[in-house]
């Protein structure tokens, strides 16, 4: 009967791990942006996901913030994600994308596509534009 029981619990757990919620931290990590030049690494931050430049190509400041006092500052360090949260179906939302090119921030959705392609939809009034970013290796 202990073998039954052993085999039985096995069994439960394996389901329970195959059909588990993801619970929103397969996001975490470093990605790559659309034009190569920075990466971004994404970390919990509360109940929330934000990520910041942790590396660029050719490094800069934020000669663009529309902030003046933050023009000098160096864009390595800075969170560029802010504020999502976990919606389900590898979605996040709430959040805002900080865009260095042109020094402001924009409401966006992430969508893990794939387990290395993150897709980002910013929304700037009626306007939107969709990215991809992929999985440092």
């Amino acid at each position: 009967m202990s073998g039954m029981k052993s085999k039985l619990l096995l069994v439960l757990a394996f389901a329970g791990i195959l059909f588990a919620q993801p619970d929103g931290n397969q996001i975490l990590g470093i990605w790559n942006t659309d034009d190569g030049d920075s990466k971004i690494e994404i970390v919990k931050c509360g109940d929330n996901y934000c990520g910041s430049i942790v590396s660029m190509k050719t490094p800069r400041n934020d000669e663009r913030n529309a902030n003046a006092s933050l023009r000098n500052r160096p864009l390595v360090g800075v969170q560029v994600l802010t504020g999502f949260k976990y919606a389900g179906s590898n979605s996040w939302t709430g959040g805002t994308l900080y865009a260095p090119k042109r020094g402001n921030a924009m409401s966006a959705k992430l969508k893990l596509s794939t387990q290395d392609s993150l897709e980002i939809t910013v929304s700037a009034g009626l306007a939107s534009r969709k990215v991809t970013w992929t999985r440092d290796k």
